[in-house]
C-alpha cells in the first residue's frame, strides 16, 4: 500500500496551542437565473448520464473540492447513507467549545499523497486550554501512530513554537508533514512525520463518541454529517460526492443542471447578452423538458426557487 503524505496545521496561540491553547465562465454581460438546491432522493447517476447523452445534452464530470481521501476499507453505515464513491474532505473535532479542523487533501504533484490540517475555530487564538493529552489522542486517532510517537510530536511542536514565537500570545501555525528534517520560520514551526492517516479510525471515533448523527446536503457534490453526544456536538465530517453538469443550449440560452450522486440538484439559466430577462414560464418549460429527458418528474421544477441576476 502506498503511504500517504500528511501535513498538520494548528492555529492558536502559544499559551493555547497544545496546552494554553459552478459551471463554465461565460459572457459576463449576460443575465442569468439561478436556483436553490433541492434533493431528489437517491438516484442512479449512471442512468442520468445515459439519459442525458441520449437526449443530446453535454455531460461534464466535475469536482467541488480537489482533495479528499477515501477510507482504506468500506464504512458500512456510511455507504448505506451516501454510497461508496465519496471522499472525506474535512473532519472537525470539538473539545468543549473549541473546534479543531482536519482538512484532507490529495497533493496533485505527489501520487497517492495527502495533507491533513488542524486549525483552531475561525483561525483565531482559542479562548481556553487544549490539553496536551487531548491533542495526543487526536493524533493517535487520525494517524497510524502509537502514544509515545504522538507525545513526541506534541513535545517537538511545543518546543519549536517556544523558540520561534518567543512565548507570546500571537497566533501561530504548526505544520507537521512527512520527512525527516525540521524547518521553522517565525511563528511557523514545522515537524516532519511519516505516519499515514487512518480515515476508518476517525469515523469510528466520532461514531463511538456520539449518540446520534445528522446528515445534510450543502450543494451538489457536497454533504456533511454532524455528530452529537446528547445535545453536545462532538464533531462533523464534510464529504465530496460524484458530480456532473448537464448542459443544454436552447435559443442561445444555456441551461445547466448540477447533479450529484445523492440526488442534490441546482440549476442555472444563462441568457444571451442582448436579452436581459425571459418569462419564467419560458425557461421552466425548457427545464421541464430536460427533467423528463433525464428521468425526473417535470413537476419537480416548480419546487425550485429561482433568483434573477442581471449581471451574470
Amino acid at each position: 500500500m502506498n503511504q500517504k503524505i500528511m501535513s498538520i496545521f494548528i492555529i492558536g496561540s502559544f499559551l493555547l496551542a497544545f496546552g494554553a491553547t459552478s459551471g463554465c465562465i461565460e459572457n459576463p454581460d449576460g443575465a442569468s437565473y439561478g436556483s436553490d438546491c433541492l434533493n431528489m432522493e437517491k438516484i442512479d447517476l449512471d442512468d442520468i448520464i445515459k439519459n442525458a447523452n441520449n437526449a443530446g445534452y453535454s455531460v461534464e464530470h466535475k469536482v467541488t473540492y480537489s482533495g479528499g481521501l477515501q477510507p482504506e476499507s468500506p464504512i458500512e453505515g456510511l455507504n448505506e447513507k451516501i454510497g461508496n464513491d465519496y471522499k472525506i474532505a474535512t473532519v472537525h473535532y470539538f473539545y468543549n467549545d473549541i473546534g479543531l479542523v482536519l482538512s484532507l487533501n490529495e497533493v496533485p504533484q505527489r501520487e497517492n499523497s495527502a495533507t491533513l490540517t488542524f486549525r483552531g475555530s475561525n483561525d483565531i487564538p482559542l479562548g481556553q486550554e487544549v490539553p496536551d493529552d487531548w491533542v495526543t489522542e487526536m493524533l493517535m486517532i487520525s494517524f497510524d501512530m502509537n502514544r509515545q510517537d504522538a507525545e513526541n510530536y506534541v513535545a517537538s511542536l511545543k518546543n519549536d513554537l517556544k523558540l520561534e514565537n518567543g512565548q507570546t500570545n500571537e497566533p501561530v501555525m504548526l505544520w507537521m508533514e512527512n520527512g525527516d528534517t525540521i524547518e521553522s520560520k517565525i511563528g511557523n514551526a514545522k515537524v516532519w512525520i511519516s505516519e499515514k492517516p487512518d480515515i476508518n479510525s476517525i469515523y469510528d471515533y466520532l461514531e463511538d463518541e456520539s449518540t446520534n448523527s445528522s446528515l445534510y446536503f450543502n450543494y451538489p457534490g457536497s454533504c456533511s454529517e454532524d455528530f452529537f453526544n446528547g445535545n453536545e456536538k462532538t464533531g462533523s465530517i464534510d464529504y465530496i460526492l460524484p458530480l456532473i453538469t448537464v448542459t443544454r443550449i436552447n435559443g442561445n440560452h444555456t441551461y445547466r443542471l448540477n447533479i450529484d450522486d445523492n440526488g442534490t440538484v441546482s440549476i442555472t439559466v444563462k441568457l444571451k447578452e442582448i436579452e436581459k430577462e425571459i418569462p419564467e414560464s419560458k425557461y421552466k418549460a425548457v427545464l421541464k423538458e430536460m427533467f423528463v429527458d433525464l428521468g425526473f418528474s417535470p413537476e419537480q421544477i416548480d419546487e425550485f426557487e429561482f433568483n434573477y441576476d442581471p449581471y451574470h
